[in-house]
């Protein structure tokens, strides 16, 4: 470099390049070494003329017995990039083993550096480049012993940690991370694209699209994606990091990646569960409907076939029984038709199908010398199939009763129906304005024994009363629980 003095002239400026406490190697624009100082003769353990003249290759040439060896590769990279740019390019930490001079055998000695090369111009012109290392080597060995302390528990989570140059397309990963990725016994500086062709296809725009957006928006990359193995095996894989910037552009990206396989196999063995779950119930509800409907038209026959021979007979009371034995078959028959038509074969709302049941019994039970009104009021509440039924007994023989013992001898009446959910019991109210005499209250005849059966079965209350303006049944039952 010559012997040119330094700013205030005293000092030459090749004896302050010398005695640097940092290691420089200065070459011109062909890669030749044209000077080097006193550091990084000892750190590589050259002289000068072991250097001087020879190209950086020649001087430092990759490590024979190491199949992984790609130093020279990568220092070529980023030496292009300095030229082309004209700027700075720090590299991330390379495995560039070096070889012992005067070794008979031609060893190299392991080493890993860190690199900074930087260019030099002189009227505009690029005359040099200085690369300047640190050696690394204690440091990095160091954290290698760590990291094999904390290898069982990176086994365990199965995470890998890496460090992508974005610019001279190369990862810097660590053990676990190259055995995410299926290369065994691979460690430190490896292409980009030897990890990134393990990406699964369908997946390989969405990682881009992640690291893309990251660089854009100075983000977190959270991706999930898969690889593929070289034996088929799939692999899924969470990865996150961040980009980190020099000279305003995207220069590295640092992240850890998580083994998600086995709890991905989890959730596919679980949505799987859920889907065939989910389509035996649809087969059962779709049985069930069809099962409802079934007895629907069974019993809807049944109660045709009561009424036809209840009108094809003279005796009095063998038609009534016909004709009453005919509403309650009609009165579960409409509760499965209901249950038919609302696809839920579990639960019925009361509030729906009471004023239809009420309708048709009033007109079953009306004659024409008769004119009885009939009012329901029906909250919506949905219990379960089973008691709908009840209630639709309960309420057939208390409306036909009514009808029949309420108004001897007068022409018009009032039957009311009230079914209202009152905190955690279900109050059915059946009451009219008929005569209310005590003769109808004791009766025992067979509806009043299926009523207090039924609220027996349903461990119910019922209060029967004559009122001032006629007669009233009020049965309290437990609602369900669920």
């Amino acid at each position: 470099m010559g012997a040119s003095k330094s700013a205030n002239g005293d000092v030459p400026r090749s004896a302050i390049f010398a005695a640097s406490p940092h290691g420089y190697l200065i070459l011109d624009t062909d890669l030749i070494i044209i000077d080097v100082n006193d550091r990084y003769l000892f750190m590589t353990g050259t002289k000068a003329e072991d250097l001087v003249g020879k190209h950086l290759f020649d001087a430092f040439p990759d490590d024979p017995s190491d199949a992984t060896a790609d130093g020279t590769n990568n220092l070529g990279k980023s030496l292009e990039i300095v030229a082309a740019t004209g700027k700075q390019h720090r590299m991330a930490v390379q495995k560039y083993n070096i070889p012992i001079r005067d070794s008979a055998d031609g060893a190299f000695e392991e080493k890993y550096w860190q690199p900074l090369n930087t260019p030099v111009f002189e009227d505009g012109k690029l005359i040099a480049l200085i690369h300047h290392v640190e050696d690394v080597t204690s440091e990095f060995i160091g954290r290698r012993d760590q990291a094999i302390r904390l290898n069982l528990a990176k086994q365990v989570s199965g995470i890998g940690y890496g460090e992508l140059d974005l610019q001279t397309g190369t990862a810097n990963i660590s053990q676990e991370l190259a055995n995410l990725f299926g290369y065994a016994d691979t460690e430190g500086t490896i292409p980009m694209a030897k990890l990134f062709r393990r990406i699964h296809p369908d997946d390989l725009a969405h990682v881009n699209q992640s690291l893309g957006e990251t660089m854009a928006n100075d983000a977190t990359v959270n991706a999930d994606y898969r690889i593929v193995l070289p034996n088929g095996e799939t692999r899924w894989l969470n990865t996150r990091g961040e980009v980190l910037f020099e000279h305003d552009k995207p220069a590295r990206f640092i992240g850890a990646t998580l083994d998600l396989t086995h709890s991905k196999k989890r959730e596919e063995v679980l949505q799987k569960t859920l889907t065939e779950r989910d389509k035996l119930l649809e087969q059962k509800e779709t049985l069930l409907g069809d099962v409802n409907h079934r007895i629907k038209n069974s019993l809807h026959l049944v109660s045709s076939i009561l009424r036809l021979e209840a009108a094809s007979v003279d005796d009095a009371s063998v038609k009534h029984s016909l004709q009453q034995a005919s509403l309650r078959v009609h009165a579960v028959s409409s509760v499965h038709e209901l249950i038919y038509k609302s696809h839920n074969v579990t639960h019925v709302d009361v509030g729906e199908y009471i004023p239809q049941l009420v309708d048709f019994l009033s007109a079953s039970t009306e004659t024409d010398s008769k004119q009885i009104e009939t009012v329901v009021d029906a909250q919506s509440v949905t219990v379960p199939t089973d008691l709908a039924i009840n209630l639709a007994l309960l309420i057939n023989e208390l409306v036909t009763n009514a009808h029949k013992h309420a108004f001897v001898a007068r022409e018009q009446g009032r039957v009311d129906v009230r079914l209202h959910q009152e905190g955690d019991l279900l109050a059915l109210k059946v009451s009219d304005d008929g005569i209310g005499n005590a003769e109808s209250v004791d009766r025992v005849g067979l509806g009043s024994k299926i009523v207090a059966g039924i609220v027996g079965q349903l461990g119910a209350t019922m209060d029967k009363r004559a009122t001032e303006h006629g007669y009233c049944v009020e049965i309290e039952v437990p609602m369900p629980a669920g």
